[in-house]
């Protein structure tokens, strides 16, 4: 039974697929799914450990950053700029609580407990997480001519409000991404390609 569970929850699972976020991937015209985000976000978890300013197992990370969304698949994605994300958490934990119900029990705390230490950003692990949670979409955003930014007419002070958290964790990224946020916003165009090298 436990192991049928476990199939059908993987299923579901592809429901993270189908969550349509607000930023588009380099290079593409189309939106991403939280499904990529959270992929891509794993993926920097591993790749950017040695940027981290403190010690992390980047391994825990990147699980965190995997299961981080897997309540959109309920409730959706809510776009961090929007006013609606006052409720988002609690709507989170509903969804989140709904979607571990099939599994067997050890399973759903073992998600459970990855999701609340993702959400309550104390641990380094999840700290890290969380930086790279803000990192991915700016990077996106940089990509793409802060896309997103100007369609939601998100001005820099929300901006650097919400991604200025990864200078803490990644102070070599933030050294890199900081002027390039600055330069969008004092007008400056730039190539719109995936490199933000140089």
């Amino acid at each position: 039974m436990s192991a049928a569970a476990l199939l059908d929850f993987i299923l579901t699972l592809d429901g993270l697929k189908a969550v349509e976020r607000q930023t588009m991937p380099a290079g593409l015209s189309r939106r991403e799914n939280s499904a990529e985000h959270s992929w891509h976000g794993a993926m920097c978890a591993l790749l950017l450990e040695g940027e981290c300013a403190f010690p992390v197992d980047a391994r825990h990370a990147a699980l965190l950053f995997l299961m981080h969304d897997v309540p959109e698949i309920g409730c959706g994605d809510t776009f961090v700029y929007a006013d609606a994300r006052s409720d988002a958490a609690q709507r989170e934990v509903a969804a989140l609580e709904q979607l571990l119900v099939t599994l067997p029990a050890q399973n759903a705390a073992n998600l459970r407990e990855l999701w609340e230490e993702f959400t309550a950003n104390q641990t380094p692990e999840a700290k890290y997480a969380n930086a790279l949670d803000r990192l991915m979409p700016l990077l996106h955003n940089l990509s793409h001519d802060g896309l997103s930014w100007r369609e939601h007419k998100v001005p820099r002070e929300k901006v650097l409000a919400r991604v200025s958290f990864i200078g803490e964790v990644l102070p070599r990224i933030w050294q890199i991404v900081l002027p390039r946020i600055e330069d969008h916003f004092a007008g400056a165009r730039y190539d719109t390609g995936t490199s933000l090298a140089g």
